[in-house]
């Protein structure tokens, strides 16, 4: 690797910094800007080689940090970086007041209840606390879903303008993904725009099958969306009955623990 190939030139950085181990580092950090990285877009980006980019990508993957999607040819976060990224969410104010949250909501309701964060157009779900009942959702904790098909997500979404979730998704077709569906931006902002009036998002089915959802944003100090709260139970009992009365539980405790947050 020369020094041409450095994205911080050999003179700004400190006589002690490793150029590779750098070049590693801004890699990841384009994980910031979305949820894939690509070979040659991340190479423009960086001023790297595709050769270099791509030794970094396969090094890293090696390790776990990143996972090769060798179908879309583009990287991902891999089980290593994510469960770094856990362990920084769970040592938060968020996490521990988020927990007290999850407690009161999941006994309320008697279902599996969750705590998830936006991630540009996913949510990554930081706790979840399970249900009692034999038939329930498991926990989701770890996991990464797309934020326009999950109840979290759109609650999250709904919180900010119009022009921020175009840039969110700047294709006028949100191509499917997993089980979430092929949707279509314009339906997407009538739906988060019912979420605002109605104050709690919905979910039948729509990101996993059977599975039925409801979520409402956890605020802090200064009235900011911080995360999600949402409630998952299987279709045979979320129906539209459950999701008001879910709903309004949602609510009820989102309200209780909001303006704790710092």
């Amino acid at each position: 690797m020369n020094g041409a190939e450095h994205k911080v030139d050999d003179d700004a950085r400190r006589p002690d910094v490793i150029g590779a181990v750098a070049n590693a580092l801004e890699l990841l950090h384009l994980f910031s800007d979305g949820p894939s990285i690509h070979v040659g877009s991340a190479s423009k980006r960086l001023g790297l080689s595709r050769s270099t980019v791509h030794r970094l990508l396969n090094t890293l993957s090696s390790y776990g940090y990143v996972d090769h999607d060798a179908v879309a040819r583009v990287y991902r976060p891999g089980p290593v970086l994510t469960e770094i990224g856990l362990v920084a969410v769970k040592s938060s104010d968020l996490r521990s007041i988020g927990q007290a949250a999850l407690s009161k909501l999941a006994t309320l309701t008697n279902e599996t209840a969750h705590l998830s964060v936006l991630r540009k157009d996913e949510i990554l779900c930081i706790d979840s606390i399970e249900s009692t009942q034999t038939v329930r959702t498991g926990s989701r904790t770890g996991w990464s879903l797309p934020a326009h098909a999950t109840a979290a997500g759109r609650a999250l979404l709904a919180e900010l303008s119009d022009e921020e979730v175009l840039a969110i998704f700047p294709a006028e077709i949100i191509e499917k993904r997993g089980e979430a569906r092929e949707l279509r931006r314009i339906d997407l902002l009538a739906e988060l725009e019912l979420v605002r009036a109605r104050r709690y998002a919905t979910n039948f089915g729509e990101s996993e099958p059977d599975v039925s959802a409801i979520g409402v944003v956890l605020r802090d100090r200064q009235n900011r969306a911080r995360a999600a709260l949402s409630i998952t139970a299987p279709r045979m009992r979320g129906d539209d009955g459950w999701m008001r009365s879910a709903g309004a539980a949602a609510l009820t405790v989102a309200a209780e623990f909001g303006g704790i947050i710092a």
